[in-house]
């Protein structure tokens, strides 16, 4: 009795999430791994701090969630394989008039030996045009995430692009 309520109740949740346009799917695929799980968690919760200090327009926090040998690969950019490329682009996109980045990763996964992990999802830049009517941008990006020697989780690669121009 107990298990048949149990699977009515967990598939309730799921027919309500599914049929929920606003409910963020996060794929937690950890094959019970416990290293992984706290893996993912370190890794939302290093994107979270990250969206935090973008909201900031934070040149220097935004900056400090990348390797030293980070690549970055912002729209309409040349790859950045270096810390001063990387701080002249984040640099200009915090410069711009009306800047206001944030983004939301929608799923997450991470290595089985839980060193390695990747971010994606979506983002949004408010900014002025050169008229100084507010514009937006929004697309999706993908993070990859290592662990550091220390425990914490830095970017090493990260990729964002914009959708199509409506």
């Amino acid at each position: 009795m107990k298990k048949g309520l149990i699977v009515l109740i967990t598939s309730m949740v799921y027919l309500i999430a599914c049929n929920n346009p606003s409910t963020t799917v996060v794929n937690r695929s950890t094959d019970g791994n416990l290293d992984s799980l706290a893996a993912i968690h370190a890794i939302e919760k290093a994107d979270i701090a990250w969206d935090s200090v973008s909201a900031l327009n934070s040149s220097d926090g935004w900056l400090s969630y990348y390797t030293d040998d980070a690549i970055m690969m912002p729209p309409g950019e040349k790859v950045c394989v270096d810390k001063a490329s990387r701080a002249v682009s984040i640099k200009n996109m915090f410069a711009t008039p009306g800047a206001n980045m944030r983004f939301e990763a929608t799923k997450t996964e991470v290595s089985k030996s839980a060193d390695m992990g990747y971010s994606t999802g979506i983002y949004h830049f408010k900014f002025k045009d050169a008229a100084g009517k507010n514009a937006q941008e929004t697309g999706k990006f993908d993070e990859t995430w290592k662990k550091q020697a220390d425990g914490s989780w830095k970017c090493v690669v990260d990729i964002w692009n914009a959708d199509p121009a409506k």
